[in-house]
């Protein structure tokens, strides 16, 4: 039998039950999750014949299915072990034309968070986009939706007290060259119904206010939460912008923490991610409002006022019973930030005890070609040693643009990702045996994906994709980066005199 992601153990019986129907006996299923799985299978609904016990001694997750010649067994303490025995139910039954035979599953996961993390800011997915990617979570039982909101090139969820965030935020006049608006937000009203209908598949959500960089979309809606106040668009070029949230004015953190309390209103789940990466210290280190600042809180520089606002973040965020993450970045004083704010971690970093989300550039960077990484790489990775929680798949967005591209790049990978989060390791070798039986069940739930010849390019097929990825790598800012790093500095200049 042929399972992904690997079941704890698994012991084949001799008979066979045959399914001329499927009916559900009672259980803590949500509409859904029991529609969800009713659809796939596609059979007549008659007399119950998968039963569900509780059994308390089981872990949260845990199941156990009995299959016997009269009828199919399921044993957990909870809703997600019943969700997750009918995820295996559905492969044992595409890979039996439910022609089953007696045995005994005994499965529980390995790491606490299993993620997905899909990047709205880029380019704006849908409800519906995103409910599609609830359920193949589900069917890969992964339990936590990572939803990246805000962007320099937009900003994607409603703030009632700030209306211009989705009024204007929300829309870019172009993306690079193509001369094309592009834009959209989610209500709140769509922000619960998708949070409901993730916690229908035992998903918790965790949203991400990405902050003080990444933060172009809400600065050309208020210019005052930058250093220098001026008039800047959405950001409708990728790569890093200079312009980032002035963490020197109180009324910054005013804004940062208004937002939060919307947020955690949406949000009841105590997962938080507060962004964190790729901010450029130009503006901070010639603002007057960031240097008193630096010198008030008897700070050293400018990455110290940084290490200074996370953890105020964080611990606004704790107050309001949230863990929150941040992506791991380069700091030399890494050490300094509070231990209790976790990472999603990107890379080898030494992180003590600090808790992390394995998101590994080289393996779990799903938007990256299949040159950079390949179906194998994501297999092969090993996760990263220290206080893991789990691991997550990231789908950034800047070079996907729609949803055939968006399943392109994450099927086959989120094979690799579901294996490695449920049992604690992958092998290419093992994945490998599995790929024929996936790529059918992928055909079965109407999935696009990369062929197994796309996922593992051979070094011609790698580099050319490698080639295309880097051309389009052109299209950022640079330039206008560093002319405008001086009209900035000659500002800075004047003030001072």
């Amino acid at each position: 039998m042929k399972l992904i992601p690997n079941v704890k153990s698994i012991e084949i019986k001799s008979g066979i039950l045959k399914l001329s129907h499927i009916c559900l006996g009672k259980n803590r299923l949500s509409e859904n999750a029991q529609k969800d799985f009713l659809s796939f299978c596609n059979k007549p609904q008659e007399e119950e014949n998968i039963f569900f016990e509780d059994v308390q001694g089981l872990e949260n997750e845990e199941y156990e299915i009995c299959v016997t010649q009269e009828k199919i067994t399921v044993k957990s303490s909870s809703v997600s072990g019943e969700l997750y025995a009918l995820q295996t139910l559905k492969q044992i039954f595409f890979q039996t034309d439910y022609n089953v035979p007696c045995l005994t599953i005994k499965d529980k996961p390995e790491f606490k968070i299993r993620g997905f993390m899909l990047d709205s800011g880029r380019y704006f997915f849908s409800v519906e986009d995103v409910k599609h990617f609830i359920r193949q979570m589900a069917m890969h039982k992964l339990n936590l939706f990572h939803f990246h909101l805000t962007e320099d090139q937009g900003w994607r969820i409603e703030i009632k007290k700030y209306p211009l965030l989705t009024q204007v935020g929300s829309v870019r006049k172009k993306t690079n060259f193509n001369h094309k608006p592009h834009g959209g937000f989610y209500t709140q009203e769509e922000i619960r119904e998708i949070v409901s209908y993730a916690h229908d598949f035992c998903i918790k959500v965790m949203p991400e206010f990405d902050i003080p960089g990444h933060s172009r979309s809400a600065i050309a809606c208020y210019n005052d939460l930058t250093c220098f106040p001026r008039k800047l668009p959405v950001a409708d070029h990728w790569g890093v912008k200079h312009d980032v949230l002035c963490v020197g004015k109180d009324s910054t953190i005013e804004f940062v923490k208004n937002v939060l309390d919307e947020f955690f209103e949406l949000f009841p789940d105590e997962y938080f991610h507060i962004g964190g990466d790729e901010v450029p210290k130009h503006r901070w280190n010639l603002c007057p409002h960031c240097q008193k600042r630096i010198k008030e809180l008897g700070l050293k520089d400018s990455d110290d006022l940084q290490i200074w606002f996370m953890n105020l973040v964080k611990d606004y965020c704790k107050e309001h019973g949230k863990q929150s993450f941040m992506w791991s970045w380069d700091l030399k004083e890494e050490g300094r930030l509070d231990t209790d704010l976790g990472f999603t971690k990107c890379g080898e970093l030494e992180t003590g005890e600090r808790p992390f989300i394995d998101t590994s550039v080289e393996a779990y960077y799903i938007d990256l070609p299949y040159g950079y990484i390949s179906l194998e790489k994501s297999a092969e990775h090993k996760p990263y040693n220290g206080n893991c929680l789990g691991v997550e798949a990231t789908l950034w967005t800047e070079y996907v643009p729609d949803m055939k591209k968006a399943q392109k790049m994450t099927y086959p990978r989120l094979s690799a990702v579901s294996e490695t989060g449920w049992c604690g390791e992958s092998s290419w070798k093992d994945l490998k045996g599995k790929m024929d039986f996936y790529y059918k069940f992928l055909g079965e739930n109407k999935l696009i994906s990369a062929s197994l010849n796309q996922a593992n390019p051979n070094k011609i097929r790698a580099f050319f994709s490698g080639l295309l990825f880097e051309r389009r790598q052109l299209a950022w800012e640079g330039l206008k980066n560093i002319f405008d790093d001086k009209y900035i500095e000659n500002i800075a200049k004047k003030d001072r005199s």
